[in-house]
């Protein structure tokens, strides 16, 4: 496995502003002897051959790109390049670019407002394995969280939610309309609106949902 702090690491620059790039060269080039701009692109198909050309430890990248764009091209490298990490460098803020960017394999999301001291921090930490949000990133996704955590709130009534709750505990049907005091076809009306408001088509899947929402205890 490869350290920075024994070899320089290969950083592949991804934009499609030649200002930009010119000054990520000069900022990630000047500020640390470890780091070694091995190319850049200005374009997804561009920068599909680079990637696969020189193989880069890191690869700073726009979302906004002429061609597939910069979140498909990043489920393409992390399917076919998992050693290569991945730092979003973009000016969109917004809670969903950031969750799919995350989702799609990126390990660093960071707004193109940073510092340069911030952008070097992000390289590092990334090249790590850590993953690394800017400040005002992870402040739009707490933001998203909480806001859904509300809607949910206001979403399922409070008979709904007991409901929900009951059936991430692991209760049958029978359990929760004696512990209920209702009918077994009340639960089951429950159930339906719960899946129908949540969108979730499975017991599982309502389970899964009422842990990631806090809902019950593990």
């Amino acid at each position: 496995m490869k350290s920075i702090q024994s070899e320089r690491m290969k950083i592949l620059i991804v934009d499609d502003h030649p200002l930009l790039r010119a000054s990520l060269r000069e900022c990630l080039g000047w500020h640390s002897a470890r780091f070694e701009i091995v190319g850049e692109s200005g374009d997804s198909e561009n920068a599909w051959q680079a990637v696969t050309q020189l193989e880069p430890d890191l690869i700073v990248m726009d979302l906004e790109l002429p061609g597939e764009g910069g979140l498909s091209l990043t489920r393409r490298i992390r399917t076919a390049f998992p050693r290569s990490k991945i730092l979003i460098l973009t000016a969109h803020d917004d809670g969903r670019k950031i969750n799919n960017a995350l989702e799609a394999g990126a390990r660093g999301y960071v707004l193109k407002t940073c510092s340069s001291e911030e952008l070097i921090s992000a390289v590092e930490a990334v090249a790590v394995g850590q993953i690394y949000l800017s400040p005002a990133v992870s402040t739009v996704i707490v933001r998203d969280h909480q806001r859904q955590l509300k809607e949910g709130d206001e979403l399922l009534s409070p008979r709904e939610l007991e409901t929900l709750k009951q059936i991430a505990g692991g209760l049958t049907t029978k359990e929760i309309a004696f512990a209920q005091k209702v009918s077994p076809k009340t639960v089951e009306t429950h159930r339906l609106n719960l899946m129908t408001k949540l969108q979730i088509n499975t017991v599982a899947g309502l389970t899964k949902y009422a842990i990631r929402e806090r809902l019950i205890a593990l």
